[in-house]
């Protein structure tokens, strides 16, 4: 499809941008956290975290710095080496703290062997490559890592008991063996380390959930030397996740990823145009100025953005309307917008107070707590939370625990299509464009 618009892919996949020099470049207005970040991770001690909404850009921001880090000491910048794991590390609740650290175990094993080359140049001294393949294949641990193919050495790997009772092949012995590997690849914080990310702690469901894991995993990851942590989640479950005692110099303070500015958005959608048009005359579906306006409407939310630009190329296409003309798109783009902002308006279903609290909602910005309840003009938090079940049953809020132990402590956020009604009912006018009377409206307590 994406050739019929002159296009060599999708200008606006949602996927993160890779670590490499073109992801560097069409990656637009994060110089300050990247040098935040690159300043945290060099400094060796507290591991650093990145908090921000979902969809924000949190992991291009991480590929890029990861992407800059092992230039820095490629092109003799810096002296400390730092490789990241290929995969970031995503725990769920189905997954016991044990499964974890086995998984990272054998993720450090097998970016050894692709790195070996790399590692051979730069490293203090480095294991033996055969051991490691020999470790990698053996069934035991092929049943840590499950199914796999390393790249070059053709290495497959199926569950199963190990048939070799040598100590070298228990378990055991495997991660004392990576934790020697460890310790001899990088001998001390200044020469740098493997970066391990821990992406979507949110995934965990509740912060009880992720401070668990991170208080288990302190010791036999945290403190070992030659690895190099980011921590990256939603707003709230970083900061309250690592809020724990005994994480106490371990963590750092959260890094605040905000959403992109305007100008930075239209510099961003226009590089990503420019990569990956061909010819270089091919007009985008959703241009910089289109695509700014579908960025406010959608609350600042990159990946929404993204997400929505792709559906309406998608309904070029299915129309038989790809055109290469840019103001015919526009006009297309403002129809196909209002068209499924009133569809998903019609399809919603609420009473006069819920609207009230949805419109009320919209106008502080998309997201509240239960206890503001009485901004929202309610005496109590029970009698606002019923309309916030009919917003939540029509999918336009969803609410995030913020913390278990403490129900109250929850975040009541609009979705992308509570982002479209809004638009709807806004008079097709941007969240920063309320008509008189609607902005900030309260609800009447009951």
């Amino acid at each position: 499809m994406w050739q019929e618009f002159g296009f060599q892919q999708s200008p606006y996949a949602t996927e993160p941008v890779p670590p490499t020099r073109e992801g560097d470049h069409i990656l637009v207005g994060r110089e300050a956290e990247i040098s935040m970040l690159e300043s945290r991770i060099l400094a060796g001690g507290n591991h650093p975290t990145l908090e921000g909404d979902n969809g924000v850009g949190k992991t291009s921001l991480l590929s890029v710095t990861c992407y800059r880090l092992r230039n820095a000491f490629e092109s003799g910048q810096s002296s400390k080496l730092f490789i990241p794991l290929k995969n970031f590390f995503q725990p769920t609740s189905a997954q016991s703290v044990d499964e974890f650290i086995k998984k990272v175990y054998f993720e450090v094993a097998s970016t050894i062997v692709d790195e070996f080359d790399s590692l051979k140049q730069h490293a203090a001294k480095v294991p033996n490559v055969a051991d490691v393949k020999a470790w990698l294949r053996s069934p035991l641990i092929s049943s840590l890592g499950g199914s796999a193919s390393l790249a070059g050495f053709g290495a497959g790997f199926t569950r199963g008991r190990s048939s070799n009772g040598s100590e070298g092949f228990s378990e055991a012995g495997f991660r004392s063996t990576i934790d020697v590997w460890l310790r001899e690849l990088f001998p001390s914080t200044q020469a740098g380390g493997f970066i391990c990310v821990i992406d979507n702690l949110e995934l965990l469901e509740t912060t009880q959930e992720a401070r668990k894991l991170l208080e288990e995993v302190r010791d036999p990851l945290f403190n070992r030397r030659g690895l190099r942590w980011i921590l990256c989640g939603a707003r709230g479950i970083v900061r309250t996740s690592v809020s724990s005692p005994r994480l106490e110099g371990r963590i750092s303070d959260p890094i605040d990823i905000a959403p992109l500015s305007d100008s930075a958005i239209a510099a961003a959608i226009e590089r990503r145009i420019a990569s990956c048009r061909s010819p270089i005359d091919a007009v985008a579906p959703v241009g910089s100025t289109t695509f700014t306006q579908l960025y406010e409407i959608l609350n600042r939310n990159l990946r929404n953005a993204f997400k929505y630009a792709e559906d309406f190329s998608l309904w070029l296409k299915d129309e038989g309307a790809i055109s290469q003309d840019a103001v015919e798109y526009a006009r297309l783009f403002e129809v196909w917008l209002t068209m499924q902002a009133d569809k998903h308006r019609a399809q919603t279903e609420l009473g006069n107070t819920a609207w009230q609290v949805f419109d009320n909602l919209a106008g502080r910005g998309g997201s509240c707590s239960p206890s503001d309840f009485p901004a929202f003009g309610f005496k109590t938090t029970a009698a606002m939370r019923a309309h916030i079940r009919n917003l939540e049953r029509e999918n336009l809020v969803f609410t995030m625990v913020n913390d278990d132990t403490d129900k109250r402590r929850k975040t009541i956020v609009m979705t992308p299509r509570g982002w479209l009604v809004r638009y709807a009912r806004n008079g097709y006018r941007a969240p920063g464009e309320d008509p008189a009377g609607l902005h900030g409206t309260s609800s009447q307590a009951s």
